[in-house]
């Protein structure tokens, strides 16, 4: 027999991919119009023949046009910051975040200001990338359309998926890449709901960009033929070897965004001296700077001097980590994918690589797939991103064993990724799942229990054994008037203690909650309690809340199951 339709659910569902298709092609008109803008800006001041101020320094020739541009570009992020008045720049981790978070809410001033800031940080000469700012540019505007009043209930962690899958996807060129994407870094769940969420708005990203044809996928390749047998040394070195640069890489960022803080630097004076690395490596190196994507096909299609590879990794590697660590905003990605694809090129030239010039572009795509794999902890994405912009098989299969070896020395030396570590910097145990993150999330107020046995200090221990014989509990608390908490008694404690006063028969050093604490908490606390219930006060004022006892905190614990259960499972 046919299962019956919940009506409700069904318009729910439907509704969910109605908004998917909307924000599918909302994102990717506004990436095609950041990526163009970007490009064209960068383009027009840093490649333009015309627009060259030189000076000498002997027979050496420095423009002056990097540190010209750079600057005041890094001064007006400064600026947006201050007049924004945020803490930092939002990103990933955010996006993460609010996947796992019960609420879902994005800081949309945070979010939308972010994305102007590195459009400004891109554009000017910084030396970051362009997906992570559209990744979050694609969930902030999935949160903020969800919480208009006009949209059913629907899932916050499926649509702002579905956001990022369209940032991809729009970006990259790469449908398929995009979905699993969403899956694997920001949702890190299946199910049907939220793959056919993610597919609309992928594909409709895809065709939307497609259509309007503004900007063509950066790094679509020429798949070349060839023996795998030829190769595998290589691809077997280029797995540790990247790890060893995504861990420096990764690092480098960490480390780096920790000295303005430690130099009492504003989060707004930061991006200035990020501006004045760039403009000054820009006077001799200019390779470094900006995205890099046409530096990156050069180096994939052309062989390189060794020395001048070695150059491009060390300085992209360096002026990324300043820009991101001071605030000079961007993403990670491509920097990411740089580094890679100048590794695979180096690795090309060792001895033990065949001398098979078409040998170039197999390894640097395996490295670049192998470097960003890790810095987004997302290796799947990585392998169907390689197959969809080569449209090989074999270039798939070969990046995939970098991809691994990269994967498993990364994660179990730094991290799963750069945004699982800069949410544990920032206390979210983001690796131990949404269970973990939802239980650090409930405040044990919400499931205080009001009724409780109640004591003054005056009440006499005859009347108080026979209150708790009547209530039929074992424990009771002394208040006073102002239900201020004074302490907890025990049935036990009472027992042929007639003449004495009550107060002096109260538990030395009792278990106090916090009306505030989370679940977590209080559950790591229970491990070692033996007792019927524990008191909850308020540990400012000694306001007694009310009790909890083990079986609430069980419930508690059986309603965030069954909570996640329903998230992941339909």
């Amino acid at each position: 027999m046919f299962k019956k339709i919940n009506i409700k659910a069904f318009g729910e569902s439907l509704s969910l991919l109605l908004i998917a298709t909307i924000i599918g092609a909302i994102v990717s008109f506004v990436a095609q119009l950041f990526i163009i803008g970007a490009k064209n800006i960068y383009e027009f001041i840093f490649n333009n023949n015309d627009f060259i101020l030189a000076f000498y320094i002997g027979d050496t020739s420095l423009n002056l046009i990097p540190l010209i541009v750079c600057v005041p570009s890094s001064i007006l992020v400064g600026l947006l910051m201050y007049y924004l008045k945020l803490p930092r720049w939002f990103g990933p981790a955010d996006t993460i975040y609010a996947a796992h978070h019960k609420a879902g809410i994005l800081n949309l001033k945070g979010g939308f200001g972010s994305t102007l800031a590195s459009f400004i940080s891109i554009s000017g000469g910084a030396s970051v990338g362009i997906y992570g700012p559209l990744v979050h540019f694609g969930a902030t505007v999935s949160s903020f359309i969800r919480r208009q009043k006009y949209i059913p209930k629907i899932p916050h962690d499926i649509i702002i998926g579905s956001g990022v899958a369209a940032a991809i996807s729009a970006g990259f060129g790469a449908p398929l890449a995009g979905i699993i994407f969403a899956h694997e870094t920001v949702l890190r769940h299946f199910s049907m709901k939220a793959v056919a969420a993610l597919a609309i708005a992928s594909m409709v990203a895809n065709y939307s960009a497609t259509e309007i044809g503004i900007v063509n996928p950066p790094l679509l390749l020429t798949a070349i033929p060839f023996e795998m047998s030829d190769i595998l040394t290589s691809l077997a070195l280029i797995g540790p070897l990247a790890a060893f640069v995504a861990i420096i890489f990764m690092k480098s960022m960490i480390y780096l965004g920790s000295i303005p803080t430690k130099f009492k630097l504003l989060s707004w004076q930061a991006p200035i001296i990020a501006g004045f690395a760039c403009g000054l490596c820009g006077m001799i190196f200019s390779e470094i700077l900006g995205l890099g994507t046409e530096t990156l096909i050069s180096v994939i299609t052309n062989e390189q001097n060794t020395v001048y590879l070695l150059a491009l990794l060390v300085g992209k590697l360096v002026l990324t980590s300043i820009c991101i660590g001071f605030g000079f905003f961007g993403g990670t990605f491509s920097p990411a994918l740089f580094l890679g694809g100048v590794l695979g090129a180096i690795v090309y030239q060792l001895p033990m690589t065949s001398v098979n010039p078409d040998l170039l572009s197999v390894l640097a795509v395996s490295g670049m797939a192998a470097v960003s794999s890790s810095v987004i902890g997302a290796p799947i994405t990585a392998i169907i991103l390689v197959l969809e912009l080569t449209g090989s098989y074999e270039y798939a299969i070969a990046a995939t064993l970098p991809i691994v070896i990269c994967s498993f020395i990364t994660s179990r030396t730094f991290g799963n990724s750069l945004f699982d570590k800069q949410l544990t910097l920032r206390g979210v145990a983001i690796t131990k799942g949404r269970e973990r993150i939802l239980l650090n999330e409930v405040k044990i107020e919400n499931y205080v229990n009001k009724k409780f046995t109640k004591f003054t200090s005056k009440t006499s221990i005859d009347k108080a054994l026979k209150l708790l014989t009547k209530e039929k509990t074992t424990e009771g608390y002394i208040v006073s008037k102002e239900n201020i908490y004074i302490g907890k008694i025990s049935l036990l404690s009472l027992v042929n203690k007639n003449h004495s006063n009550i107060v002096d028969y109260t538990e030395i050093k009792p278990l106090i909650i916090d009306p505030n604490s989370s679940l977590i908490f209080v559950i790591k606390k229970l491990s070692k309690f033996v007792g019927e219930s524990i008191p909850i006060v308020n540990k400012k004022t000694s306001e007694m809340i009310g009790i909890i006892s083990e079986n609430d905190v069980l419930k508690a614990y059986l309603d965030i199951s069954e909570e996640i259960n329903q998230i992941e499972k339909h």
